[in-house]
C-alpha cells in the first residue's frame, strides 16, 4: 500500500481500541446535514458494537490543490471537532491534508482505515468524493473494496432545506448575503465569531457608544459587512450586543473590524476571549456625514437590537 508513514503515524497515533464504524470529510461549519451524518454513524455502531467516528481533512484540501486560493473557514479546528463529537462521535481523527496524502486513492485511504482504525462500517455523506482526484464513481469504488476485504458501506440520501441541499456553500452564501436568519437554519444554531478584546481606535466611546473589539483568525469566514444584533458571552457573563463588521468608512475605511457596544454594561475586559453569537443583520455598512449623524445611527441600532434581543 503506497501511504506516506507521515500518514500511517496520524492513523497510528489516533486509533481508537475498538472496531470503528466512520465517515470522512471536511465538515467544516458542521452543519445540519453533517450532523444527520454524524448521528447516523453513531445510532448504526451503536447496533454494531463499533466505536463511532470521524476523520476530517485539515487544513482544507484546496490549500494544497489550488494554493492560489484562500480558503475561508466557518469553524476553527477545536470548534469543528467539538461540534462532531456533540452530534455523536466518540473520537475525530484530524487528519492532515498534505501532498502526499493529496495522491493517495480513496482505496488506499480506506485499505489504510482498515488496518490502522478497524474499520468495518463507513457511512458515506450523499456526494462523497475523496482519494486523488476525487472521483465521482467514489462509492462505486469503495463498496468493491468492502465486498473485497469485508466491511459493511452505506451512502445517505440528500437531506435537504427550503428546496437546497445542506452544505457548507449554502452557508457561505447565506453569510455573505447576511441572511443570518438562513445561516441559523443551516447550522441548526447562530453563527460565531470569537477572539480576544484588544485595543481599537476607541472613537466609540468619544460618542458614548465604547465598543470591544475583537481579533479573530484571517481564514475566519465573515457575513456581509454591516451592523448585527448579537448575543455576547464574556467573562462569564451573557449580554446583549449591537456589532459593527465593517471598514469604518465615517473615519479612516481601513481594515475590516469587528466592533461590539454591549448594552447596558460597562466593564474593563480587554484582554477576555468574548464569543459573539451573530443573529440578526440590522443594516448595511455606510458612510455617514459625520459623528453627530453617525452616533444618532448607532442608538437608533442599539435600541433595534435591544428590542430584538428581548
Amino acid at each position: 500500500m503506497d501511504l506516506s508513514s507521515f500518514t500511517e503515524a496520524q492513523l497510528r497515533t489516533w486509533a481508537p481500541g475498538p472496531e470503528t464504524a466512520l465517515t470522512i470529510g471536511v465538515f467544516d461549519g458542521v452543519h445540519l446535514g453533517h450532523q444527520a451524518l454524524v448521528r447516523r454513524v453513531a445510532d448504526e455502531a451503536k447496533k454494531r458494537a463499533l466505536s463511532p467516528g470521524v476523520v476530517t481533512l485539515h487544513p482544507h484540501p484546496i490549500t494544497v490543490l489550488r494554493p492560489e486560493t484562500a480558503p475561508s473557514y466557518l469553524t476553527s479546528l477545536d470548534d469543528r471537532i467539538a461540534l462532531i463529537r456533540s452530534a455523536g462521535a466518540a473520537w475525530v481523527l484530524p487528519l492532515t491534508f498534505t501532498s502526499e496524502v493529496a495522491e493517495l486513492t480513496c482505496e488506499e485511504l480506506v485499505r489504510a482505515f482498515v488496518e490502522f482504525l478497524r474499520m468495518r462500517l463507513i457511512v458515506l455523506g450523499p456526494d462523497a468524493r475523496f482519494g486523488r482526484g476525487a472521483p465521482k464513481d467514489t462509492a462505486e469504488r469503495v463498496k468493491r473494496l468492502g465486498e473485497e476485504l469485508g466491511f459493511e458501506v452505506m451512502q445517505l440520501e440528500p437531506l435537504m432545506h427550503d428546496h437546497e441541499r445542506y452544505s457548507s456553500t449554502a452557508v457561505r452564501n447565506a453569510l455573505a448575503a447576511g441572511d443570518m436568519t438562513r445561516v441559523t437554519a443551516l447550522l441548526g444554531r447562530a453563527y460565531r465569531l470569537a477572539g480576544p478584546v484588544v485595543k481599537g481606535f476607541e472613537r466609540g466611546r468619544t460618542i458614548g457608544f465604547p465598543t470591544a473589539n475583537i481579533s479573530v483568525a484571517a481564514d475566519r469566514a465573515l457575513p456581509a459587512l454591516g451592523v448585527y444584533a448579537t448575543r455576547a458571552h464574556v467573562a462569564g457573563l451573557t449580554l446583549p450586543g449591537a456589532t459593527n463588521i465593517g471598514r469604518r468608512p465615517t473615519f479612516d475605511a481601513g481594515h475590516v473590524s469587528i466592533e461590539t457596544h454591549l448594552i447596558d454594561y460597562e466593564g474593563d475586559i480587554y484582554g477576555e476571549r468574548l464569543e459573539l453569537e451573530l443573529l440578526h443583520r440590522l443594516r448595511a455598512e455606510k458612510a455617514f456625514s459625520g459623528p453627530k449623524e453617525l452616533m444618532q445611527q448607532i442608538a437608533r441600532d442599539v435600541e433595534q437590537a435591544r428590542v430584538l434581543l428581548g
